[in-house]
């Protein structure tokens, strides 16, 4: 939970907010907004669309608060959704392949139609190489690599957000690192073999 010494922890503020305090609840998305863009990102989606799914994000998190169970993981409870909210993002465009290929591919072109400066930087090489490498996982492996890997959540907490077992998250999680660290290993640019030292965590680093 966070917050904590310096704050009302996840939970106070989940059950001032269940009390009919829309303030709480404001609190919560203020704390959580940028971590939901992010993991929209990973998962593919353009960056025209992020700010709008991430609104319905929140919106389905208010309507089902009650479903949420204190003293769990609120971050993962709240990722389960962003990642249903991105499957049905996906499914409403007409892709419903596993493999994302040709959907990641497009939210790769869309992603930052206007490279900033920081993208031209060996981090933003690195993020981008490694988004679109996550774009050859399928959907189970992406979400799995990406609330394990970037999000660090423990493997309970994603089996609980995905709705599956640990041993599937531990499964699919090898198969992401190993279709990753092939398709990383691919010939790059000087650049991109340069920025590839940089270690993952870095992608945490900005919301979109």
């Amino acid at each position: 939970m966070a917050a904590g010494a310096t704050g009302p922890t996840d939970d106070d503020l989940v059950a001032a907010a269940r009390a009919g305090d829309v303030r709480a609840f404001g609190r919560l998305l203020t704390r959580h907004e940028s971590s939901v863009l992010r993991v929209l990102r990973l998962l593919g989606v353009p960056a025209s669309e992020r700010e709008d799914l991430a609104q319905d994000t929140f919106l389905r998190a208010f309507r089902y608060l009650e479903s949420y169970r204190p003293g769990r993981s609120f971050p993962g409870w709240l990722y389960r959704i962003t990642v249903n909210v991105a499957h049905d993002w996906r499914r409403e465009r007409g892709q419903r392949r596993l493999d994302e290929a040709a959907w990641s591919g497009e939210a790769d072109s869309a992603v930052d139609p206007a490279p900033q400066p920081d993208e031209r930087s060996e981090l933003g090489v690195l993020r981008r190489r490694l988004e679109h490498a996550l774009g050859q996982l399928s959907e189970r492996e992406r979400a799995v690599f990406v609330l394990c890997e970037i999000e660090t959540l423990s493997t309970l907490d994603v089996a609980r957000a995905l709705g599956i077992t640990r041993i599937t998250v531990r499964r699919h999680l090898g198969l992401a690192r190993r279709r990753l660290k092939r398709v990383l290993a691919e010939p790059g640019t000087k650049e991109e073999e340069k920025a590839a030292t940089v270690d993952r965590s870095s992608l945490r680093v900005g919301s979109s």
